[in-house]
């Protein structure tokens, strides 16, 4: 398996992936698509990894950087996807050793599961992620 940073070519595969994941959480509002050049490729607010065997895209990670006070700088997981077939061969848990080893100045990895995704909290149970009380809000803002 090999793991590289997200390139222009990867597009595609990235918005694909955003579509499964907003279906599997119950979400049908997104302006990711229309953002993902800018965010992604030019002033690069986010992050990717890619995962890859023999060539081929099995997976990949988006992120971005938070701060809390209790814990310092930390990493928001935006999507984490694996393709179907390739599910449950430990190709998630690579990719967040890996993304651990490319940003060791972080303290801890965040992230917001839909209600309908048990695969992604399951998926997460499993890596010692624990579920917080916390109530998570919310706005966007007009402009």
């Amino acid at each position: 398996m090999n793991f590289r940073e997200v390139e222009i070519k990867d597009k595609e595969f990235i918005l694909n992936a955003n579509k499964e994941i907003n279906v599997l959480s119950g979400l049908n509002d997104s302006t990711f698509e229309k953002r993902i050049d800018k965010d992604l490729f030019e002033d690069r607010i986010c992050k990717s990894i890619i995962a890859e065997i023999d060539g081929n895209i099995v997976g990949m990670i988006l992120y971005s950087y938070v701060y809390w006070a209790n814990c310092g700088k930390g990493i928001y997981l935006s999507q984490a996807y694996v393709k179907s077939e390739y599910r449950g061969h430990g190709i998630y848990k690579h990719l967040l050793k890996e993304l651990e080893t490319r940003e060791d100045e972080c303290n801890f990895i965040t992230d917001l599961v839909g209600p309908e995704n048990e695969g992604m909290q399951i998926a997460l149970e499993k890596m010692k992620f624990e579920s917080s009380d916390l109530i998570t809000y919310y706005r966007m803002i007009e402009r």
